[in-house]
């Protein structure tokens, strides 16, 4: 004897496998929005670490550049740093409040081969710690180096 089946049980049967798919799916976007969110925080974090590392380099460096030897000056017109006011001028730039722990050093040196002692070169290290991406690989955290070089420069004639 066969057993006709109506088209409408048909469907109710073939949805019976299908039971729960949109949940497992719906819990597998989640999951997918939540490591793309953690990676893209971790990536946000490092960027805005640089930034500031990058920010605090400069403006260490321009103060040391204004720190010029006045009597060299005076006597040749010459534009030459004068090394301790220079690091004392960009360690007192790197000393105001940062949102960030850092090391950083600050140097006089003839950078550009003219024979000078005309730069003030900063150099700033940072280390930033992941957070999901720490979870997810052996690699736990990221070391910043910025570097920023400045050298007085004459104004007007």
């Amino acid at each position: 004897m066969k057993r006709h089946v109506s088209v409408e049980q048909s469907k109710k049967s073939e949805r019976r496998g299908e039971r729960g798919s949109i949940t497992t799916l719906g819990l597998g976007m989640t999951l997918l929005l939540f490591v793309v969110g953690g990676i893209s925080i971790d990536v946000w974090r490092v960027v805005a670490a640089r930034q500031d590392l990058v920010q605090r380099a400069d403006a260490a460096a321009t103060a040391g550049a204004n720190a010029i030897d006045v009597d060299e000056f005076r006597d040749t017109g010459f534009l030459i740093l004068y090394e301790p006011d220079a690091i004392a001028a960009a360690e007192s730039v790197l000393g105001a409040p940062s949102t960030w722990s850092f090391s950083g050093s600050g140097r006089v040196e003839d950078y550009d081969g003219d024979g000078f002692e005309d730069d003030m070169v900063v150099t700033l290290t940072r280390e930033v710690e992941f957070a999901l991406l720490g979870i997810l690989s052996d690699q736990k955290s990221v070391t910043l180096t910025v570097e920023a070089v400045a050298a007085p420069q004459r104004t007007g004639n």
